[in-house]
């Protein structure tokens, strides 16, 4: 378990963490696994869903046949990580589909995995555990399993793959992150970072020993990067993701990542809700393989 911990932190790219975890998963009898985390942004009474990061280890031929149903966020693992905290079995799920209790859409999210021969999980619910992140992970074992004997393999890891699960989940947290086309140049996050500490345009093109209207440019740029409407904006989006005073180790890119921009939600005290501020199809239909 030591071994995992500083494998984990010491870890210095998004890949390199979803690699070792899948492997750790997959020896504790899970080869099968969904990460999905939501980055929000809250100003006044709003609040925004930034960037949400999708990592999977199931078939793409699974996740496309989801999508192209528009069923991706009717996945009924989901709903109960959006009211939950901790793990749960698919059990759960077996229950309410006798009890008449999921919508026609969860039916047939839920066939489309029992299609695939994914008879049996578990969800486990990230919650509040990183703030401004929501989080969760399914997972099944391996296809055509029964719930019976995962739960065994449950039992027997369960502390192991919670602990380990919640420090990915707070490692790729941590880590810098964009969109394909959105990571910003060196000097572009240096003129950010110089005006995030308070100097102005003509302190930075000192600093720099540029024009003050170089500094204009690479500050558009950024802007023009991130989806940003003013630099103050900018600012706050390139913090968010961590695109900021970054450690050199830790790139900023991922190979896979969804992002959801400017998308509202409630700001309430219910508990989040994934097909409110998560639109993966949207991203997914445009990158996942038509076969």
């Amino acid at each position: 378990m030591l071994n995992s911990i500083a494998t984990i932190l010491a870890t210095r790219s998004v890949e390199g963490v979803w690699q070792f975890y899948v492997s750790k998963m997959t020896d504790w009898g899970f080869p099968h696994i969904a990460y999905h985390a939501v980055r929000l942004l809250r100003a006044a009474n709003e609040q925004a869903a930034d960037d949400s990061l999708f990592l999977s280890s199931y078939s793409p031929r699974l996740l496309h046949d989801l999508v192209s149903q528009n069923l991706f966020t009717s996945v009924p693992m989901y709903r109960w990580m959006t009211h939950n905290r901790g793990g749960e079995s698919w059990d759960w799920l077996q229950t309410r589909r006798l009890a008449g209790r999921l919508t026609g859409d969860e039916l047939r999210a839920l066939d489309i995995f029992t299609r695939y021969g994914h008879v049996s999980g578990y969800a486990i619910s990230l919650a509040d555990s990183v703030d401004r992140v929501r989080a969760g992970v399914i997972m099944s074992g391996p296809v055509g399993q029964r719930q019976d004997r995962l739960d065994e393999q449950w039992n027997l890891h369960r502390r192991e793959i919670e602990a380990v699960t919640g420090l990915v989940h707070l490692r790729l947290a941590s880590m810098p992150y964009a969109r394909p086309g959105e990571v910003l140049t060196a000097r572009q996050r240096e003129v950010l970072e110089c005006i995030s500490v308070g100097h102005t345009t003509p302190e930075i093109a000192e600093l720099l020993d540029v024009t003050p209207s170089t500094v204009e440019k690479h500050l558009r740029l950024a802007r023009k990067a991130l989806g940003a409407k003013t630099t103050a904006q900018a600012v706050l989006l390139a913090s968010s993701r961590r695109q900021m005073f970054v450690d050199p180790g830790e790139p900023c890119t991922i190979a896979e990542e969804a992002k959801q921009s400017g998308q509202r939600v409630d700001t309430g005290d219910a508990a989040w809700d994934f097909s409110r501020i998560v639109r993966s199809s949207d991203y997914m239909r445009q990158h996942l393989p038509e076969t």
